[in-house]
């Protein structure tokens, strides 16, 4: 006989609830900076075609949200406390006609290393297996989305350095790395994107079989394989096209 399952508390069940009520589901507008880097062009594209239900965001996902938005205040505190000048969180960087979009965690003048230097900063948290990688490899080999997604913000503002800063869930530990802008990279994964948004049908699949471990989390499989419609819509539309005359 399978054992009865213990019954959440009630004050849990109402956290979670009220934490999952009131919101709606999150969607992008258009191609998130965090995706730059994503390896899948087909996914790309049907992200941002919205092909795909939106995805439900749950009480768990949401706390790991705030958490992130916490560290972010935190570790943009630690370069307050050495007297670095911190200015510009959350500002805007758009390109694509606007549809590709994201924003920065802040700028910073004032480091010990080049403190005439204004540097981008971008500040992320990880687990310790993920960190020990990071430190052991460096945010372009360990990290290459977050990578991406820094190259296109210092390719929009102008800036030539980031300072990359992660904190080890675990135990605290810091990692900072700066890194310099690589106008190639930025450049053509700019271009790619544009190049992806602009296609009237989806790019090639990059899994070649339906198991493939590279879309074993993708939200886009289910449509990309034929087992599920795309949602109708606008921009589901095979006439649709997108308008690159903004910057909104």
């Amino acid at each position: 006989m399978a054992p009865i399952p213990t019954p959440i508390p009630a004050t849990l069940a109402a956290i979670q609830q009220a934490l999952e009520t009131g919101h709606e589901d999150w969607e992008s507008v258009g191609v998130p900076a965090g995706n730059i880097g994503w390896e899948c062009d087909r996914a790309i594209w049907f992200s941002f075609r919205r092909a795909s239900v939106p995805e439900f965001i749950d009480w768990r996902k949401r706390r790991i949200f705030e958490r992130g938005n916490i560290e972010e205040e935190r570790l943009l505190d630690l370069l307050r406390l050495i007297d670095c000048e911190v200015t510009d969180q959350q500002q805007r960087v758009r390109a694509c006609g606007g549809h590709l979009r994201g924003k920065i965690d802040g700028r910073a003048y004032g480091l010990p290393e080049a403190p005439k230097t204004e540097h981008l900063i971008e500040c992320k948290s990880s687990k310790n297996d993920k960190f020990q990688e990071l430190k052991k490899k460096g945010v372009k080999a360990a990290k290459p989305d977050h990578y991406a997604t820094f190259q296109f913000y210092m390719w929009g503002l102008g800036l030539t350095r980031v300072l990359y800063m992660c904190s080890g869930k675990d135990d605290e530990d810091l990692h900072l790395e700066r890194v310099e802008y690589d106008a190639e990279f930025a450049i053509r994964a700019v271009a790619r994107i544009e190049r992806i948004i602009n296609s009237p049908t989806p790019p090639s699949r990059l899994c070649t079989k339906r198991d493939d471990f590279r879309g074993k989390f993708c939200r886009q499989a289910e449509v990309c394989w034929g087992e599920a419609k795309p949602r109708v819509h606008c921009r589901s539309c095979i006439h649709a096209t997108p308008l690159m005359d903004g910057n909104a």
